[in-house]
């Protein structure tokens, strides 16, 4: 079953609001009208539907890797449905380049810039300050595409809203996860965490195990044991039972958030400057800090990671040895290591050694509170670029990108990336599916994930709040107050979007 197909499509009413407050443009570039269009250069069959022939497409996307694989499997999926109505072509380029690229084709060589942009729709309203983006609402409705704004995650659609205008088609919402070695906690009778001070009480069993010569490992090694034989640990060294580093994606775009989230922190203000400078964000830093340098304060008595410098990439090695029973990844890395494990334990289980959740409440401290649950993601969305003059070419791309949303379902998701519809998340051909019983359930509802709410000052807001999260996790700002972090910080991301954004 297909959940719908866009030619066939009725116009539902189309409701302009804002989810987030600070949804305007935050006195950035004046930004023009949004309302119905004209035909353009359209053309009408004799039941007044637009006749879409030979209709090419250029999209920039921010997959890589196997993602890519996957988003040009589905596409193709498109391209042979609407085979001599609209072609998609896709150029893939990691997050880093894309944004250069973006901006340097924008600035100085728009006649070689894609019709449309898939990538990150919180920074929707960055691209709209700066002319780079129509809204998708006039283009969608003279297409005869539906939008139902309600079936979308809230987050989601909020992110890609500016003055109350839809600017970006939210397809999904990712974050990290946390890969364990099930058989590990099995075997030394250690229960699986479902929260904060659960997960600091198993790593500090482990530990404790660990010191009295009883904590049974297994894995790659380099004695020449099978990886599938068990073994005790090494009494001494045997102390870095959840490893992260600010130099995991894992840590600096989605942990460090995470952490702030669960704890009752936000970080956008009305105005578009940042709003992370609060006793809520202070504590959920302090939660990461706590983890690495732990204090007389700290629910954990052990460090439950080594203090890696920031430029370290933990990487899976320690997991796959048993020196650690919990690791941070991308959920689109997953099915990989589910291969990996095959192989190593092959004579014992195989990948069902190792299981997947997601990071909600994993970093609360009040477990009681609404927030905890919250996790910080990033939401992928369908973006129509300004130089697009052709309404032929602007309503095609609308019929790809609803296409898309209502189409990629449980094959985009086993690459990690959850569904931005809520019909789509509930439907059958969705729950049904293997992978959905396998892991994909373990990561949580889409509603449990946040995105940043739109801001034209994102980059900077961003990557201030990133400049906290590494000194709150750094060795040589371990006598330096969280708070004074925020604060130093803060004011230099204030002072810096005055003067220059």
């Amino acid at each position: 079953m297909k959940f719908k197909k866009a030619l066939c499509c009725a116009l539902a009413g189309v409701v302009s609001s804002c989810v987030f407050a600070g949804c305007d443009n935050g006195g950035g570039a004046v930004l023009p009208p949004v309302g119905p269009v004209d035909d353009g250069d359209l053309v009408f069959d004799d039941n007044n539907q637009i006749v879409y022939n030979n209709v090419e497409l250029n999209m920039w996307s921010v997959t890589t890797g196997d993602d890519a694989k996957a988003q040009d499997a589905i596409i193709s999926e498109f391209n042979e449905l609407y085979k001599g109505m609209i072609k998609i072509t896709t150029t893939h380029h990691s997050r880093y380049d894309l944004e250069t690229l973006l901006t340097t084709t924008m600035q100085f060589d728009k006649k070689n810039a894609p019709e449309l942009f898939f990538s990150h729709g919180s920074r929707a309203a960055e691209y709209v300050a700066k002319d780079w983006l129509l809204s998708v609402e006039p283009y969608m409705e003279k297409a005869g595409v539906a939008l139902d704004k309600d079936d979308f995650v809230e987050s989601l659609i909020g992110a890609a809203t500016v003055n109350g205008h839809l600017y970006g088609l939210p397809q999904d919402v990712h974050s990290a996860m946390v890969v364990y070695r099930a058989d590990i906690l099995e075997k030394n009778n250690l229960d699986v965490p479902t929260n904060y001070q659960e997960l600091v009480e198993v790593c500090e069993s482990a530990i404790d195990l660990a010191k009295a010569g009883n904590l049974w490992i297994r894995g790659e090694n380099s004695s020449g044991y099978p990886a599938t034989e068990w073994r005790k640990a090494p009494s001494n060294g045997w102390d870095n039972p959840f490893p992260i580093a600010y130099g995991d994606m894992w840590v600096h775009e989605f942990l460090g958030y995470t952490a702030a989230a669960q704890n009752g922190g936000s970080f956008v203000a009305s105005d578009g400057k940042p709003a992370w400078n609060t006793t809520e964000v202070a504590n959920g830093l302090q939660v990461l800090k706590d983890f690495i340098m732990p204090s007389e304060t700290s629910e954990n008595k052990y460090a439950l990671s080594k203090a890696y410098g920031s430029d370290y990439d933990v990487g899976n090695a320690p997991m796959r040895a048993g020196n650690a029973i919990f690791k941070l990844l991308g959920p689109w890395e997953y099915p990989n290591d589910l291969t990996d494990y095959d192989r190593m334990l092959s004579g014992d289980g195989g990948s069902s050694n190792i299981q997947t959740m997601s990071l909600s409440n994993l970093f609360a401290k009040d477990q009681s509170k609404d927030c905890a649950d919250k996790i910080k993601g990033e939401g992928h969305a369908y973006m129509l670029m300004s130089t697009v003059t052709s309404r032929t070419k602007q309503c095609a791309a609308m019929v790809f990108a609803d296409w898309m949303v209502n189409n990629a379902s449980v094959e985009w998701a086993k690459r990690g990336h959850l569904p931005s519809l809520k019909s789509v998340e509930n439907s059958e051909e969705y729950r049904s599916d293997p992978a959905y019983d396998a892991y994909i359930k373990n990561w949580g509802s889409c509603d449990n994930y946040i995105v940043i709410p739109p801001t034209p000052n994102y980059s900077y807001v961003d990557s201030y709040f990133k400049n906290c999260v590494q000194r709150a996790m750094a060795k040589q700002y371990e006598k330096t107050s969280i708070k004074s972090i925020l604060k130093e910080q803060y004011d230099s991301c204030v002072d810096y979007i005055d003067l220059y954004a």
